[in-house]
């Protein structure tokens, strides 16, 4: 048998209930105002908000860095630290590179860099001259020494971490959640994530870099329609029997060569010399991603399989564009009806590097009703007309915003074809190097823009490229259409990256991994399957021969008796 034991709560419930609740709320709340209940709600509040936020780690220890990589990598981080996320920046120093947006990190590491100024200058040089090997064969590319050197520019910062024993076993005690890096030629940070035991996010600008790419995740990339971009940039996903051929050998052939130096052997490097997590192999080291955030939009891309781990967020960097500077805006209004064209190669401002080919484009310009607007570093060009304009910066999103924007002359790199997709603007594009010749054959491809070769440059086809584009309105109406598709999107890129993130730091990523990263060869391709059914059928095949052997025994030794009786 229960007793009910009447309580204050019961007793102001017969009797004039509402101010009975008023005195009550009073007389219970009026406890919480004391100091030491106000100092213990406060201690709650900011132990739960700490208890919500994760901790990332967000690596750049490679010395060949550009301002666009740390400008993509910092505008998710800015955000997870406006929503409560630690994020502490690991940087080898002497790296200036820029591109660090304020307030996305918590806290900083300082790598100390043991390189000299002449080792510094060299570097900086090999990393102005690479786009000259654009158009070299795999073997004159491989025979030349500066592939080499950036490689070991790229690892350089990985061996300087792992021998510094203050920074390593600082980074151990900070027991981070999660590790997001912008991988390029180097697999540090993937080693990084090994070491400390920590699952990884990769961001990339493209499909396929050197150090990452699908099929690290486990995605099929059948070379029949999936061109490897890498190596044959030219090709589409409709193919002739022997650019099927092309693609297949580039594939099989120069990527595993590259991979295993940039990838397996560095990887087994660091293995043996510090003797980092030898129980994983190089493959189980990388297959540890859990989330990969691609800078890659299907207005651009060709069709092919993805995973639910891999995330397309297109446009990532693009801001809500500003009014321009009031001088800008002078200027551009005054392009009348004709607009104006910006002429800009990103933070490869000089990679033109020819006073020749600077006067020939300045003296084409001047040839055009247009303005032009060039982000240009250097002595001023021969024929720099009324009409052009010369900057060592200028606002790129908020230009090709402008109504007045006719085209973009640029080198390809991934934010700046996103912007002008975004923008509508056609392009005319002098890929330099990196992923810029594949991007910049996919803006061909679509119809929106024209490619120059940058080896080979000469009046005429400049002149002709930008007339064609100016009056050519097919390519302002793909480009149209493209905008169109990499517009229509459920949620912001930014707001699409940070759900991921946050969904696999509350949930893990083992549910959006494929299973083919735990698979061999063998068991990927179902080569055991496809034996066992050979000798399966080839038993049965056997055994159908045994029975018809017997059957036409038997019957021949029934006819042989028939004769002799």
């Amino acid at each position: 048998m229960y007793t009910v034991i009447p309580s204050d709560c019961c007793k102001f419930s017969r009797k004039r209930p509402a101010m009975a609740a008023i005195n009550h709320f009073q007389r219970d709340t009026s406890l919480f105002l004391r100091p030491s209940y106000l100092s213990l709600l406060i201690l709650l509040m900011v132990t739960s908000q700490s208890c919500n936020g994760a901790r990332f780690l967000m690596p750049s220890t490679g010395l060949i860095r550009t301002a666009s990589h740390h400008i993509a990598l910092t505008t998710i981080t800015q955000e997870l630290v406006q929503r409560g996320h630690e994020v502490t920046l690991l940087i080898i120093d002497n790296q200036n590179v820029g591109g660090l947006l304020p307030d996305s990190y918590t806290s900083k590491i300082t790598l100390p860099n043991s390189m000299t100024d002449e080792e510094l200058t060299e570097a900086a040089y090999v990393h102005s001259t690479i786009p000259e090997l654009t158009n070299k064969t795999f073997l004159e590319v491989i025979q030349d020494p500066r592939p080499w050197t950036m490689l070991h520019l790229h690892s350089f910062g990985c061996f300087e971490l792992f021998k510094n024993v203050d920074i390593m076993e600082q980074l151990q005690r900070e027991r981070f959640d999660k590790m997001i890096t912008y991988p390029i030629l180097d697999v540090c940070d993937i080693v990084l994530a090994a070491y400390l035991d920590i699952p990884y996010i990769v961001l990339t600008g493209t499909r396929r870099v050197p150090a990452f790419h699908e099929g690290m995740l486990g995605i099929p990339t059948p070379v029949s329609y999936v061109p490897f971009s890498l190596g044959t940039p030219e090709l589409g996903d409709r193919m002739t029997f022997i650019q099927r051929v092309k693609n297949a050998v580039a594939f099989y052939g120069m990527h595993s060569i590259s991979e295993y130096f940039t990838v397996y052997r560095l990887i087994g490097q660091l293995q043996r010399t510090y003797g980092i997590r030898t129980d994983l192999t190089p493959w189980q080291m990388i297959s540890r991603a859990e989330l990969w955030l691609c800078h890659n939009t299907w207005a651009l891309e060709y069709p092919r399989p993805i995973a639910p781990n891999w995330i397309p967020i297109p446009g990532l960097t693009i801001k809500k564009p500003k009014p321009l500077p009031e001088d800008l805006e002078t200027f551009v209004q005054g392009s009348g009806e004709h607009g104006f064209i910006v002429f800009t190669l990103g933070s490869s401002s000089k990679a033109l590097g020819s006073d020749a080919l600077n006067d020939i484009f300045s003296k084409v310009f001047s040839e055009l009703p247009q303005r032009i607007l060039w982000r240009y570093v250097g002595p001023t060009p021969r024929y720099l007309g009324n009409n052009t304009l010369i900057s060592d910066w200028l606002p790129q999103n908020d230009l090709l915003a402008h109504p007045k924007a006719r085209m973009l002359i640029y080198h390809g790199g991934s934010a700046g074809i996103h912007e002008a997709v975004h923008h509508g603007v056609p392009m005319l594009l002098m890929p330099i190097g990196g992923d810029q010749p594949s991007n910049a054959h996919l803006v061909a491809a679509k119809g929106m823009g024209l490619v120059l070769d940058p080896n080979n440059l000469n009046e005429d086809e400049i002149r002709t490229s930008i007339s064609t584009l100016l009056n050519d309105e097919s390519y302002k109406v793909n480009v149209k259409m493209g905008s169109g598709i990499l517009r229509d999107r459920l949620a912001s890129p930014l707001d699409t990256a940070v759900f991921w993130i946050e969904h696999v730091v509350k949930y893990g990523g083992d549910h959006l991994r494929l299973r083919s990263t735990e698979m061999g060869f063998i068991q990927l391709n179902s080569l055991d399957v496809a034996a066992f059914l050979v000798v399966l059928f080839l038993i049965i095949i056997y055994i159908d021969y045994l029975v018809i052997r017997g059957c036409y025994r038997c019957v021949c030794k029934r006819t042989r008796k028939q004769k002799s009786d």
